[in-house]
Protein backbone atom coordinates (compact mmCIF):
# COMPACT_ATOMS: atom_id res chain seq x y z
CA UNK A 1 0.00 0.00 0.00
CA UNK A 2 1.26 3.14 -0.91
CA UNK A 3 1.10 6.81 0.51
CA UNK A 4 -1.36 8.09 -1.57
CA UNK A 5 -4.09 5.31 -0.74
CA UNK A 6 -7.13 6.47 0.66
CA UNK A 7 -8.84 6.03 4.21
CA UNK A 8 -12.15 5.29 4.66
CA UNK A 9 -14.20 7.89 7.04
CA UNK A 10 -17.62 6.03 7.96
CA UNK A 11 -19.87 8.39 10.00
CA UNK A 12 -22.88 6.16 10.90
CA UNK A 13 -23.06 5.08 14.66
CA UNK A 14 -20.14 2.96 15.46
CA UNK A 15 -22.42 -0.65 15.18
CA UNK A 16 -23.54 -0.04 11.67
CA UNK A 17 -19.75 1.21 10.38
CA UNK A 18 -18.40 -1.38 11.91
CA UNK A 19 -20.59 -3.77 9.73
CA UNK A 20 -20.55 -1.71 6.46
CA UNK A 21 -16.70 -1.52 6.93
CA UNK A 22 -16.67 -5.90 6.95
CA UNK A 23 -19.13 -5.53 3.61
CA UNK A 24 -16.17 -3.62 2.10
CA UNK A 25 -13.40 -5.44 2.89
CA UNK A 26 -15.12 -8.90 1.87
CA UNK A 27 -15.27 -7.35 -1.26
CA UNK A 28 -11.57 -5.83 -1.27
CA UNK A 29 -10.23 -8.78 0.73
CA UNK A 30 -8.00 -7.25 2.35
CA UNK A 31 -8.11 -4.60 5.54
CA UNK A 32 -9.04 -1.12 4.94
CA UNK A 33 -7.48 1.57 6.26
CA UNK A 34 -10.17 3.37 8.56
CA UNK A 35 -12.07 6.50 10.79
CA UNK A 36 -14.86 5.61 13.00
CA UNK A 37 -16.54 8.98 13.48
CA UNK A 38 -20.01 8.99 14.12
CA UNK A 39 -21.70 12.22 13.01
CA UNK A 40 -24.67 11.58 15.04
CA UNK A 41 -26.11 9.53 18.29
CA UNK A 42 -29.12 7.79 17.99
CA UNK A 43 -31.75 8.46 21.28
CA UNK A 44 -34.13 7.07 22.02
CA UNK A 45 -37.36 9.74 22.78
CA UNK A 46 -41.14 9.87 23.56
CA UNK A 47 -43.12 6.61 24.02
CA UNK A 48 -44.15 4.05 21.83
CA UNK A 49 -48.01 4.71 21.16
CA UNK A 50 -51.02 2.35 21.71
CA UNK A 51 -50.29 0.15 18.48
CA UNK A 52 -53.25 -1.87 19.08
CA UNK A 53 -55.33 0.89 17.52
CA UNK A 54 -53.10 0.76 14.33
CA UNK A 55 -53.20 -1.81 11.29
CA UNK A 56 -50.12 -1.05 10.08
CA UNK A 57 -46.83 -0.03 11.32
CA UNK A 58 -44.25 1.96 8.90
CA UNK A 59 -40.67 2.29 9.27
CA UNK A 60 -38.18 3.42 7.11
CA UNK A 61 -34.99 3.12 9.62
CA UNK A 62 -33.41 0.52 11.19
CA UNK A 63 -33.43 2.76 14.31
CA UNK A 64 -37.45 3.19 14.46
CA UNK A 65 -37.55 -0.86 13.88
CA UNK A 66 -34.76 -1.37 16.93
CA UNK A 67 -36.68 1.14 19.36
CA UNK A 68 -39.62 -1.05 18.71
CA UNK A 69 -38.74 -3.99 18.41
CA UNK A 70 -36.26 -4.08 22.11
CA UNK A 71 -39.31 -3.65 24.02
CA UNK A 72 -41.21 -6.18 22.09
CA UNK A 73 -43.94 -4.19 20.25
CA UNK A 74 -43.30 -5.58 16.77
CA UNK A 75 -44.21 -8.72 17.56
CA UNK A 76 -46.78 -10.39 14.95
CA UNK A 77 -47.50 -7.03 13.75
CA UNK A 78 -47.82 -6.02 10.04
CA UNK A 79 -44.82 -4.00 9.13
CA UNK A 80 -44.01 -1.97 5.81
CA UNK A 81 -40.82 -0.79 5.49
CA UNK A 82 -38.34 1.46 3.24
CA UNK A 83 -35.38 -1.11 2.22
CA UNK A 84 -35.16 -5.17 2.63
CA UNK A 85 -32.86 -4.31 5.37
CA UNK A 86 -35.58 -2.77 7.63
CA UNK A 87 -38.04 -4.97 6.70
CA UNK A 88 -35.52 -7.76 7.30
CA UNK A 89 -34.63 -6.59 10.77
CA UNK A 90 -38.45 -6.02 11.99
CA UNK A 91 -38.74 -9.90 10.88
CA UNK A 92 -36.25 -10.63 13.26
CA UNK A 93 -38.28 -8.85 15.84
CA UNK A 94 -41.15 -11.37 14.80
CA UNK A 95 -43.07 -8.73 12.53
CA UNK A 96 -44.57 -9.74 8.89
CA UNK A 97 -42.61 -7.41 7.52
CA UNK A 98 -42.28 -6.50 3.81
CA UNK A 99 -40.33 -3.76 1.90
CA UNK A 100 -42.45 -1.66 -0.26
CA UNK A 101 -39.32 0.34 -2.02
CA UNK A 102 -35.72 1.32 -1.55
CA UNK A 103 -36.21 4.71 -1.05
CA UNK A 104 -39.52 7.04 -0.35
CA UNK A 105 -40.39 7.31 -3.45
CA UNK A 106 -40.56 3.77 -4.21
CA UNK A 107 -42.87 3.46 -1.45
CA UNK A 108 -45.74 6.07 -2.24
CA UNK A 109 -45.72 3.83 -5.28
CA UNK A 110 -46.51 1.06 -4.30
CA UNK A 111 -48.58 2.26 -1.26
CA UNK A 112 -52.55 0.55 -2.32
CA UNK A 113 -51.51 -2.50 -0.63
CA UNK A 114 -50.97 -0.23 2.84
CA UNK A 115 -54.25 -0.82 5.20
CA UNK A 116 -54.66 1.79 7.32
CA UNK A 117 -54.82 2.94 10.21
CA UNK A 118 -51.18 3.18 9.96
CA UNK A 119 -48.55 4.63 12.31
CA UNK A 120 -45.52 5.85 10.69
CA UNK A 121 -42.43 5.53 13.68
CA UNK A 122 -39.85 7.47 12.65
CA UNK A 123 -36.46 9.91 13.75
CA UNK A 124 -36.99 13.71 14.54
CA UNK A 125 -35.11 14.67 11.44
CA UNK A 126 -37.21 12.92 8.02
CA UNK A 127 -36.49 14.46 4.51
CA UNK A 128 -39.91 12.85 3.60
CA UNK A 129 -43.08 13.54 5.25
CA UNK A 130 -44.62 9.59 4.35
CA UNK A 131 -47.83 10.62 7.38
CA UNK A 132 -49.23 13.28 5.47
CA UNK A 133 -48.28 11.68 1.80
CA UNK A 134 -50.29 9.05 2.67
CA UNK A 135 -53.18 10.69 3.93
CA UNK A 136 -53.01 12.58 0.41
CA UNK A 137 -53.45 9.31 -1.33
CA UNK A 138 -56.50 8.13 1.26
CA UNK A 139 -54.72 6.16 3.76
CA UNK A 140 -55.34 6.87 7.32
CA UNK A 141 -52.19 7.45 8.85
CA UNK A 142 -50.21 8.86 12.14
CA UNK A 143 -46.84 9.60 12.91
CA UNK A 144 -44.45 9.03 15.83
CA UNK A 145 -40.53 10.28 17.04
CA UNK A 146 -39.64 7.65 18.46
CA UNK A 147 -35.71 8.47 18.36
CA UNK A 148 -33.60 11.26 17.52
CA UNK A 149 -30.47 12.15 15.94
CA UNK A 150 -28.21 14.20 17.76
CA UNK A 151 -24.94 16.22 15.85
CA UNK A 152 -21.69 15.46 17.64
CA UNK A 153 -18.03 16.16 16.57
CA UNK A 154 -16.36 13.99 14.47
CA UNK A 155 -13.17 13.55 17.17
CA UNK A 156 -9.58 14.08 16.28
CA UNK A 157 -8.89 11.47 14.07
CA UNK A 158 -11.40 12.54 11.62
CA UNK A 159 -10.65 16.18 11.80
CA UNK A 160 -6.94 15.00 11.32
CA UNK A 161 -7.97 13.25 8.09
CA UNK A 162 -10.29 15.78 7.00
CA UNK A 163 -7.69 18.29 7.24
CA UNK A 164 -4.45 16.58 5.48
CA UNK A 165 -3.02 15.89 2.35
CA UNK A 166 -4.55 12.22 1.60
CA UNK A 167 -7.15 11.03 -0.23
CA UNK A 168 -10.60 10.12 1.73
CA UNK A 169 -13.36 8.01 0.95
CA UNK A 170 -16.55 9.08 2.21
CA UNK A 171 -19.97 6.90 1.98
CA UNK A 172 -23.08 9.00 3.13
CA UNK A 173 -26.39 7.14 3.63
CA UNK A 174 -28.81 10.28 4.60
CA UNK A 175 -29.04 13.82 3.78
CA UNK A 176 -29.17 14.37 7.61
CA UNK A 177 -25.33 13.25 7.65
CA UNK A 178 -24.68 15.15 4.46
CA UNK A 179 -24.92 18.60 5.59
CA UNK A 180 -23.53 17.73 9.26
CA UNK A 181 -20.85 16.28 7.06
CA UNK A 182 -20.37 19.36 4.64
CA UNK A 183 -20.14 21.96 7.93
CA UNK A 184 -17.10 20.56 8.74
CA UNK A 185 -15.14 24.09 8.00
CA UNK A 186 -11.80 22.54 7.70
CA UNK A 187 -12.09 20.48 4.42
CA UNK A 188 -8.54 19.90 2.62
CA UNK A 189 -8.30 16.46 2.47
CA UNK A 190 -9.14 15.33 -1.60
CA UNK A 191 -12.35 14.01 -0.53
CA UNK A 192 -14.90 11.86 -2.76
CA UNK A 193 -18.07 11.50 -1.45
CA UNK A 194 -20.45 8.30 -1.89
CA UNK A 195 -23.97 9.43 -1.97
CA UNK A 196 -26.47 6.76 -1.23
CA UNK A 197 -29.17 9.03 -2.82
CA UNK A 198 -29.29 12.07 -5.49
CA UNK A 199 -31.08 13.43 -2.23
CA UNK A 200 -28.27 13.10 -0.05
CA UNK A 201 -25.79 14.49 -2.95
CA UNK A 202 -27.80 17.65 -3.04
CA UNK A 203 -27.63 17.81 0.96
CA UNK A 204 -23.84 17.83 0.76
CA UNK A 205 -22.59 21.67 0.48
CA UNK A 206 -19.19 20.50 0.85
CA UNK A 207 -16.04 20.49 -1.54
CA UNK A 208 -14.70 17.07 -3.01
CA UNK A 209 -16.00 14.51 -5.54
CA UNK A 210 -20.03 13.42 -5.65
CA UNK A 211 -20.73 9.86 -6.33
CA UNK A 212 -24.14 8.73 -6.67
CA UNK A 213 -25.08 5.08 -6.40
CA UNK A 214 -27.42 3.27 -8.68
CA UNK A 215 -29.56 2.20 -6.19
CA UNK A 216 -30.29 3.04 -2.51
CA UNK A 217 -28.67 -0.12 -0.61
CA UNK A 218 -25.82 -0.73 1.44
CA UNK A 219 -24.93 -3.57 -0.78
CA UNK A 220 -24.28 -1.22 -3.64
CA UNK A 221 -22.81 1.72 -1.46
CA UNK A 222 -20.17 -1.28 -0.43
CA UNK A 223 -19.33 -1.97 -3.75
CA UNK A 224 -19.28 1.74 -4.58
CA UNK A 225 -16.40 1.47 -1.60
CA UNK A 226 -14.76 -1.28 -2.47
CA UNK A 227 -14.32 0.04 -5.98
CA UNK A 228 -11.80 3.06 -4.08
CA UNK A 229 -9.33 0.87 -2.63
Amino acid sequence: MDDASPTLLLTRPDAQSREFLAECEEIVGRRIPVVIAPAMKIVDVGDIPDLDRFETIIATSSHAVRRLGAEGALRGRKVFAVGEGTAGLAREFGAKAEALGQDGAEFLENCEAIEGPCLYVRGAHVRVDLASALVGRGVACEDAVVYDQLAQPLGCAADALLAGALPVIAPVFSARTAELLGRTTDIRAPLTMIAMSPAVAAAWNGAGDIRIVAEPTSSAMSKAVAACF
